[in-house]
């Protein structure tokens, strides 16, 4: 009987321990998550790279700045001999020869003749005009040479004047833009020619008045 109060007893005793360790083991098996705050890491600081430079030669364009220097001057342009004249002239500096006509300096205007026509010409200059104004009253027939539109006078213009039948009485090269004729009175044609152009115009000329002609260019 006592012996098996001893048996229950030590039955009890190893299924209260067995009671309380399953608790504990369940325990050991089922941890509770702890959490925490977040570990913050640093990032590692920046290794800075030490700048190259570049190759010696390579990839470098060099500028240089022009230096300053002192503009050259220019000398004033001479005016030429001829400077008195006017500026629309456009022909050859009259050149003297020892021919029929020919006059020494400072009678620049030589009246001549052609076919028992006496005619002038001229006009380069002012002295020229001044001659040709003095000597106009002797003639009958005065014609300009000059360009259309800018009016530049004009020289070396062949001159051919016919009568009414178609008669050259004068043919003759004027000088300059001013050229003068003495003809009887009549009806005339005059051709003028110059710059590989020609031109022509009639007139009729008297003894009363002086008949007046222009020819111009383009």
């Amino acid at each position: 009987m006592a012996m098996t109060r001893m048996v229950s007893l030590i039955a009890m005793t190893l299924a209260l321990n067995a009671g309380f360790s399953l608790p504990a083991a369940a325990q050991q098996t089922d941890p509770v998550p702890v959490y925490g705050s977040p570990t913050s890491q640093e990032p590692p600081p920046l290794q800075s790279t030490p700048r190259q430079p570049p190759p010696s030669g390579e990839g470098i364009q060099l500028y240089t700045r022009p230096g300053y220097s002192e503009p050259t001057p220019v000398a004033p342009a001479q005016a030429p001999p001829y400077s008195s004249w006017d500026q629309g002239y456009t022909g050859m500096e009259p050149e003297e020869d020892d021919g029929l006509g020919w006059l020494p300096p400072g009678d620049l205007i030589r009246i001549q003749e052609n076919q028992g026509v006496r005619y002038a010409s001229g006009g380069i200059g002012e002295s020229e005009r001044d001659e040709l104004n003095a000597l106009s009253n002797q003639f009958n027939l005065r014609l300009l040479f000059a360009m259309q539109g800018s009016g530049n006078y004009l020289a070396d213009v062949q001159v051919n004047i016919m009568d009414e039948s178609g008669k050259t009485v004068l043919n003759a090269e004027s000088r300059g833009p001013w050229f003068f004729a003495q003809l009887p009175p009549g009806a005339y044609r005059v051709v003028a020619s110059v710059l590989n152009q020609t031109q022509e115009q009639t007139v009729r000329v008297s003894s009363a008045r002086q008949s007046r002609l222009n020819f111009y260019w383009r």
